[in-house]
């Protein structure tokens, strides 16, 4: 290393060695620093002024740099997010003004498009990372929303196992994908990840897709009896694959994922990419919007987990006749009840998003509470005898099941 590197620069260099392929926001008293290549990326895509501390040096010397203050950085984040990059959050570990010597600094999270806080995502959409694991016999797949704790996984064997890999991945539409050395070599697979979804592909390697590893973290997650609900090898790969790629990255506890669905192939209606676009179910095929499609014509709801569940209804269509027929009976409890399914969206109007705000460590203290946001402040409402009322008159086995 240089003797004119300043101890700082060496610390800086020394982090970004080990997030070489993410962009550093490096924490410099109240701003978030970049510099070199990261530098010079951040001010094409943000818009950043570029300057040096180097003005000394000549030109082909300088080192340059751009930052964003840190109490500001979220929509820089999220203009970087949603570009397809991953940004790595460089944090002081230290008072600077306690420190002796250089202050200490270190990796606090890692942000990547299936990653982002959820104050940065749209409420009625969920927001999935997944994990890909296709070998010569079998193929897992996992989609994971961390914003909720929810998971899901399936797998598929034969010749066509890729072909219902593509048809899932158009279910759930991905943000971020992690994918296995099969997978990854799959052109199909690969150029529709990122020409139809957009989205964030990273190759896995051999060594994070190891059975045995991979069904520990799988118990660790979910529980010992998690890995049994997983009928074969590929699918505990996918999800015990992308489990350690959460751990790598957000460096914090992540138990609130706790809610893991495993469904086999004949549960949904499985549609391909063509059926999808032109049934028009949750998005139009010029405009690609909401308005104009199904969901558009359908959606009432009046909270964002409301609006993720009937989007969810319609890209995972019910094939069991009894399943069907409960969630009919469900909606005929309300439609046969007037006064009740006023009284219940009335209840329902403002309250916030229970399911997002539960994978906030701040909030684990209301669970069992409605959550209300007046002029967009949270407060606590308890659940008034009226409401209970409500739900207990109008509500069915099948609707208290829904």
């Amino acid at each position: 290393m240089p003797q004119e590197t300043t101890p700082m620069m060496q610390q800086y260099l020394k982090i970004k060695e080990e997030n070489k392929d993410a962009i550093l926001f490096f924490r410099l008293g109240d701003f978030y620093e970049m510099f070199n290549e990261d530098a010079l990326l951040a001010s094409r895509e943000l818009d950043l002024t570029l300057t040096t501390r180097d003005r000394a040096k000549p030109e082909e010397e300088r080192t340059p740099m751009c930052g964003v203050p840190y109490h500001s950085c979220d929509g820089y984040i999220a203009r970087l997010i949603a570009k397809g990059y991953k940004v790595a959050i460089c944090e002081q570990m230290e008072d600077p003004a306690a420190a002796k010597g250089i202050v200490k600094r270190d990796i606090l999270r890692v942000v990547t498009p299936g990653t982002v806080d959820a104050s940065l995502l749209e409420g009625d959409r969920a927001n999935y990372i997944c994990g890909i694991y296709i070998d010569e016999e079998t193929a897992g797949l996992c989609f994971c929303d961390i914003t909720t704790g929810k998971t899901h996984a399936t797998s598929f064997s034969g010749p066509e196992r890729t072909d219902h890999v593509m048809n899932e991945l158009g279910r759930f539409s991905p943000a971020e994908a992690l994918l296995n050395e099969g997978a990854w070599e799959r052109k199909e697979l690969t150029e529709l990840l990122k020409e139809k979804f957009s989205c964030r592909m990273e190759k896995g390697g051999k060594a994070r897709f190891q059975p045995d590893a991979a069904r520990r973290l799988v118990e660790k997650q979910y529980g010992p009896e998690s890995a049994g609900q997983l009928p074969n090898d590929a699918a505990v790969m996918a999800l015990g694959g992308l489990l350690g790629y959460l751990y790598e990255t957000q460096k914090t506890d992540l138990s609130h994922i706790s809610e893991l669905e495993y469904y086999e192939q004949g549960r949904f209606m499985e549609l391909d990419l063509n059926a999808r676009r032109n049934l028009e179910l949750t998005a139009t095929m010029r405009g690609k919007e909401k308005r104009g499609s199904l969901l558009w014509v359908l959606d009432r709801t009046k909270t964002a987990m409301g609006g993720r569940l009937l989007r969810s209804w319609l890209e995972r269509p019910l094939l069991n006749v009894a399943a069907i027929q409960r969630r009919l009976n469900a909606v005929e409890a309300l439609t046969r009840d007037t006064v009740g399914r006023e009284e219940l969206i009335v209840a329902l109007t403002g309250i916030g998003d229970m399911e997002r705000l539960m994978g906030k460590d701040e909030f684990q203290c209301i669970l069992g509470s409605y959550v209300y946001k007046p002029q967009g402040k949270l407060t606590l409402v308890p659940q008034s005898d009226k409401r209970q009322e409500v739900t207990k008159d109008t509500a069915s086995a099948e609707f208290q099941e829904v």
